[in-house]
């Protein structure tokens, strides 16, 4: 029997497989671009009203004719984001020299107050997703930040693919880790988090004297190769 935590040296034999990824950068041009970027949101939102609610949110083709130039430099810094996430995950499977394209294939706003949230669920139609946060508002900063009844205020929770094994199923010492499924992404001006599509995630209900107001996006990546999958067994 091992002394609790186990203690072990050189050479463990054991592999940690299949990470997940997600990304979090702030964008250094924050402070200048965001305030255009909610005159921007709040003017659209007043040329096209849409049903009354808690959550204004634009459609995912919004910005596609449209000239912008703070707008533009958020598009190239999620791009260059992407790109480096996607870089890096498939570093052992890109060819040298490969061209790689990166392309938004929807990309939209939301505003949203009076306790706006958004259920548990996933992006299709993409390999990466992201949220960024353009106005925080009263969003919670930490762990310990939670509004009167103990919940998080407009916090991102992203799910691990190990919530699908724990309803119903055994649990002892020795599956203990499984219970550290979730990842919670605290909302600040200027935060960019790109996330795989097929990640499971919901966001806390908002309440806030200031607007919640992020931008959220799709994005695919291509290259000048043809894509083939090794269906082999070798």
């Amino acid at each position: 029997m091992a002394d609790s935590p186990a203690q072990s040296g050189g050479d463990s034999g054991i592999q940690k497989l299949w990470p997940v990824s997600i990304l979090t950068r702030h964008f250094a041009e924050h402070a200048r671009i965001n305030p255009q970027l909610v005159k921007l949101f709040r003017e659209y939102r007043r040329a096209h009203p849409r049903a009354s609610g808690s959550v204004y949110a634009s459609p995912d083709n919004f910005a596609e004719n449209l000239e912008n130039p703070a707008l533009a430099s958020l598009k190239k810094f999620i791009l260059d984001n992407v790109f480096a996430v996607a870089a890096e995950v498939n570093a052992p499977y890109w060819k040298q020299g490969m061209q790689i394209d990166v392309k938004l294939t929807g990309m939209w706003f939301q505003i949203s107050n009076d306790a706006g949230f958004h259920e548990v669920h996933v992006h299709g139609n993409c390999s990466w997703s992201g949220v960024y946060y353009v106005q925080s508002g009263d969003s919670s900063r930490d762990r310990g930040d939670t509004r009167a009844n103990g919940m998080l205020n407009g916090v991102t929770r992203f799910y691990g693919p190990q919530m699908e094994y724990l309803a119903g199923g055994h649990g002892d010492r020795g599956n203990y880790y499984l219970n550290d499924h979730t990842y919670d992404c605290y909302p600040r001006d200027g935060k960019l988090c790109v996330f795989p599509s097929h990640l499971k995630h919901m966001v806390f209900p908002y309440q806030g004297k200031q607007d919640r107001i992020i931008v959220s996006f799709h994005a695919v990546v291509d290259a000048d190769e043809e894509l083939r999958y090794g269906y082999s067994f070798g």
